[in-house]
């Protein structure tokens, strides 16, 4: 169970995943399941396996379903398959292989970046902002804003009038434990086509800084609010401190890159290799 579980964290190319998904239906499979969140057929989803598809720590109800919701369409489509014979394809069977390798490759290099420490401070992120700004320059009118979603239209209105009474921060506090909470984001640069709802975006664009919004009803009975803190127009490069994360993400990213450009190298010498013409 435990390399089953490993297997499941590495989930960027689709078909890595989608032979993750068949090792894991083999898994779930071993003994039937008391204590799980999904089953299809006789193919459980336990809380344990859930927890090693996703980082549940700050999983919102959305995510959340979402994710449910791809492991029964992935399960229903591969017993589908199976039923079909699908996998006894010859096809199918060259595809594993070659999955399987690319899977145990990518599984090394991701167990060798982590076992990397990669040291950096808080001025190598800044000489990094400014050897390479151009790169952070925004492609789209932006906002940077404080968002929170309920899945209470009640406690919604109850944050907007702590908010406006006092402020955002002192009202966030007050509703930390608030069970009715599916997410909240602080000090955000998002992109103006990237903020939904619709009827969110269109608001923003005539907000002032410091200004909090109405309530606006999302899809499947949410409400949002959120504080506007400041408009970027396309084309603007933002301040170091307010993309921070996005400079460490993608100084770290290189890094990364560095390493495995370093430890494929030094496999290459360490190998007999030969390529005829």
């Amino acid at each position: 169970m435990k390399i089953c579980r490993k297997l499941l964290r590495l989930k960027n190319s689709n078909l890595l995943f989608f032979f993750s998904v068949l090792i894991f239906t083999n898994c779930s499979k071993e003994q039937k399941k008391e204590d799980f969140i999904a089953r299809v057929n006789d193919s459980y989803l336990t809380r344990e396996e859930f927890a090693s598809l996703v980082d549940t720590t700050n999983l919102s109800p959305i995510d959340r379903k979402q994710v449910i919701n791809n492991w029964i369409f992935n399960e229903l489509l591969y017993q589908k398959a199976k039923d079909e014979d699908i996998i006894d394809l010859e096809e199918f069977k060259n595809i594993m292989k070659t999955s399987s390798k690319e899977l145990a490759a990518a599984m090394l290099l991701n167990n060798y970046v982590s076992s990397e420490d990669i040291k950096f401070s808080d001025s190598d992120l800044r000489d990094y902002y400014e050897k390479d700004k151009n790169y952070f320059q925004l492609n789209a009118d932006s906002y940077l804003i404080n968002k929170i979603t309920f899945d209470s239209e009640d406690d919604a209105i109850k944050f907007r009038s702590l908010a406006i009474e006092s402020d955002w921060t002192k009202a966030s506090n007050f509703f930390s434990s608030d069970t009715s909470i599916v997410s909240k984001t602080e000090d955000e640069l998002i992109q103006g086509n990237n903020l939904y709802p619709y009827q969110l975006m269109k608001i923003a664009k005539d907000m002032y800084p410091g200004e909090i919004s109405i309530v606006v009803v999302e899809s499947d009975g949410y409400y949002s609010v959120i504080q506007m803190l400041g408009k970027y127009e396309k084309g603007t490069i933002p301040n170091f401190e307010i993309i921070k994360y996005k400079v460490e993400k993608r100084f770290l990213a290189e890094k990364k890159k560095q390493l495995i450009d370093e430890y494929l190298k030094e496999l290459y010498s360490h190998n007999d290799i030969e390529i005829k013409k």
